[in-house]
C-alpha cells in the first residue's frame, strides 16, 4: 500500500511540475515584461520533473548514457531557440521582454499530456509497457528543450543592452 501511495503521489508531483512548467511560460506570449529570473521556471520546473520520474523505482536509470544523450540533445535545440529569441531587458528593474516566445508554453504542455500518459501507463497498466519509455523519452526531450531554452535566454538577458520597459 506504501508502494502505491508513493507512486500515485510522484506521478501527481511530476505532473503538477509540468503543469508548472507550461503556466510560468505564459507570460512569454504576451509583449508585457515580466521579472527575469521566470525565464529560469519552466526549464528548472520541467526538468525536476523529469529527473524525479527517471530516480524512481531505480535511481541507476540516471547513470544511463542514453538518458543523458537526449537530455543533451533537448537541451541543445532549446539553448539554440533561446539564442534566437528577441529578448528586450531592463536591467535596472529587473525585467524582460520576449518576442514570440510561445513554443515553451507548447512545448510545457506537450509535456503535460506527456507525463499524464506516462502516469497512467504506470499506474494503470502492466510494469514493462513499451509505451512507457516512449513517453519518457519525449518528456525527456522537452524539458531538455525547456532548460536549455531557459537557461540560454535568461543569460541572454541578463547581459542585453539595456532597454526601459516600464516606459514601452
Amino acid at each position: 500500500m506504501k508502494h502505491l501511495l508513493v507512486m500515485y503521489g510522484l506521478d501527481l508531483l511530476i505532473v503538477l511540475l509540468a503543469i508548472g512548467a507550461a503556466v510560468t511560460a505564459n507570460p512569454e506570449r504576451h509583449p508585457i515584461p515580466f521579472a527575469r529570473w521566470q525565464l529560469l521556471l519552466p526549464g528548472v520546473l520541467a526538468f525536476a520533473g523529469t529527473v524525479i520520474l527517471l530516480s524512481y523505482p531505480e535511481i541507476r536509470d540516471l547513470a544511463n548514457p542514453e538518458v543523458w544523450l537526449v537530455a543533451a540533445a533537448g537541451i541543445v535545440a532549446g539553448g539554440a531557440r533561446g539564442w534566437a529569441l528577441t529578448v528586450a531587458s531592463d536591467r535596472a528593474h529587473g525585467l524582460v521582454r520576449v518576442v514570440r516566445g510561445s513554443d515553451a508554453v507548447w512545448v510545457g504542455w506537450a509535456m503535460v499530456l506527456f507525463a499524464a500518459i506516462q502516469g497512467a501507463i504506470e499506474t494503470g497498466l502492466r510494469a514493462e509497457n513499451p509505451y512507457e519509455s516512449t513517453a519518457e523519452f519525449f518528456m525527456l526531450l522537452a524539458s531538455g528543450y525547456l532548460l536549455g531554452r531557459s537557461a540560454v535566454a535568461w543569460l541572454r538577458a541578463r547581459t542585453a543592452g539595456h532597454i526601459d520597459l516600464l516606459d514601452a
